[in-house]
């Protein structure tokens, strides 16, 4: 049923297992693997409650995501989450136990039917949303945040892979842009490459394991560490930054799970920026955090966001070759591009001082949640009908990514 990540059991049965709530009879049925949370397999399960028997048939009751969760401080987060705030745009858990495995349980969420908007990005908007459906987007997840802060909790891993959405066609279309919170947070992919191996000893019952990835290029920062590495200066500087790695990329990854002292309502600010500007660009392939604080000074030097973020990292790195000259060159033409304000029309001027006021250094003049839900980039934001038009039916994506 499952199979070895090291020392650690990770929790990865073969789809076509049953599982049994014991307490309510009813049964889950594992269809596909449908995501991860560290070695663990996450799954889209069919369900079938004890009324779903009609005429002697079993018809299925629904969907939902099956997910292994070990008890801890994040699952003490979401139940006091969700016993303070039901009916928030949060993704709560449905059934916290259906199953015991090893030293935790499975749980039943909610089934979120498009997966991530990272996964929409990595699948149909390679370089970005329209910035229409990114107001939409982001002001789904902004509302569920606001219900965070307001009940005086930090989220601290905001990002567009934490940001689900559901399309149910029947009976009336409608579609659902949730925040994942603490224990209900994973990496989703719709299509996890598995493969289905043995053991060397014979009689080893068969597992499930992930095919290889070869990505090519340089090596890029894991986007399922954003958080992490992509994190407010006041946080990373005083949790993640390791003083003997010459790239200064967080020094280790384990902390999300601990308190949450480090962390603030402004630093969970400083990531709907860096959420921002991944769904403005489809991807943040940044190599170490230098890049990232490089690209985030030239961003707030010109004023602007340049149509391609490529274009930003290969001044850059030109600066960084040719040195100390080459840096104040590079500033003044940031300097001379404010002057000229020639601007592009791929971002408007609301949306680029969104990203610029979140990427304050200053945390004490970043906005509050409220302050940006107040502005009329979001006031004026479409419905959700539109970004299903948008996205979701959209049939040539080229043209935005």
């Amino acid at each position: 049923m499952a199979t070895g990540a090291g020392s650690m059991i990770a929790y990865r049965p073969i789809p076509g297992n049953i599982i049994i709530d014991t307490l309510t009879g009813t049964k889950y049925i594992l269809q596909k693997v449908i995501g991860t949370c560290d070695f663990h397999f996450i799954y889209k399960a069919c369900y079938y409650t004890v009324a779903s028997t009609i005429e002697g048939r079993l018809l299925p009751t629904g969907y939902t995501t099956v997910k292994y969760i070990r008890p801890g401080y994040e699952v003490y987060k979401s139940k006091r989450a969700q016993q303070s705030m039901p009916n928030s745009n949060i993704i709560h858990v449905e059934r916290w136990r259906i199953q015991d495995f090893r030293h935790g349980f499975c749980s039943a969420l909610p089934y979120m039917s498009e997966g991530s908007l990272r996964y929409i990005l990595s699948t149909r908007f390679h370089n970005g949303l329209p910035e229409d459906c990114i107001a939409i987007a982001l002001k789904q997840a902004l509302l569920g945040l606001f219900d965070l802060h307001f009940s005086d909790r930090v989220h601290k891993r905001f990002s567009a892979g934490n940001i689900y959405v559901n399309f149910k066609p029947r009976p009336v279309s409608n579609v659902e842009i949730k925040l994942g919170y603490a224990a209900t947070i994973y990496e989703s992919d719709l299509e996890t490459p598995v493969v289905l191996e043995r053991g060397p000893e014979p009689g080893n019952q068969p597992y499930l394991s992930l095919k290889g990835k070869n990505p090519g290029g340089p090596p890029i920062l894991d986007l399922s560490l954003l958080s992490d590495w992509a994190a407010a200066p006041e946080v990373f500087h005083s949790k993640y930054y390791d003083s003997d790695d010459e790239n200064r990329n967080p020094a280790k990854s384990s902390s999300r799970y601990e308190d949450d002292d480090d962390y603030s309502f402004k630093s969970d600010i400083w990531l709907v920026g860096i959420a921002a500007l991944e769904l403005a660009y489809g991807n943040l392939r940044i190599s170490h955090r230098e890049e990232l604080e490089g690209v985030i000074r030239k961003i707030k030097r010109s004023r602007r966001l340049p149509d391609k973020l490529e274009d930003v990292l290969e001044e850059y790195h030109e600066e960084e070759k040719k040195g100390k000259m080459k840096k104040v060159m590079g500033y003044l033409k940031d300097k001379m591009k404010l002057v000229q304000n020639k601007r592009s029309n791929k971002f408007s001027k609301e949306f680029e001082e969104l990203v610029l006021d979140c990427l304050c250094s200053s945390e004490s003049k970043r906005p509050s949640v409220q302050d940006l839900l107040q502005r009329p980039f979001f006031r004026y934001a479409k419905n959700l009908k539109w970004f299903q038009r948008r996205v979701l039916y959209a049939k040539n994506r080229m043209p935005y990514c």
